[in-house]
């Protein structure tokens, strides 16, 4: 059986893609690690507020996310509605990231501001 230009093509962006999402899950689980024990500290210390829960789910969701690129990238899938609904629930959880990154950001220009 012999590949065409296009699969080779296809094969290697296939690969660069799996290389720089399991790059970028190790150096994100490295800062997590890394600066895991005084955020604890800080967010037990503080009080409880809307801008708090918002700043923990947009913190912890892109694990979620980095978790569902390798697990697409990683696992050969033939079935496309089980395709389809791992990138449904991958783009609900991009809504969720963006939507609270947001909220956090305009809460603190508020508070700045006024």
């Amino acid at each position: 059986m012999e590949y065409s230009t296009n699969d080779i093509a296809a094969a290697r962006i296939t690969q660069y893609l799996s290389y720089m999402y399991t790059m970028l899950a190790t150096f994100w689980t490295y800062d997590y690690v890394c600066s895991l024990h005084e955020e604890w500290k800080f967010l037990l210390q503080s009080r409880w507020s809307k801008v708090k829960a918002l700043y923990i789910i947009a913190r912890y969701v892109p694990f979620v996310l980095i978790t569902a690129d390798v697990y697409l990238n990683f696992t050969p899938n033939e079935n496309p509605s089980k395709c389809q609904i791992m990138i449904i629930i991958y783009s609900g959880f991009c809504q969720i990231s963006v939507t609270c990154s947001e909220c956090i950001s305009s809460s603190s220009t508020t508070h700045t501001y006024f």
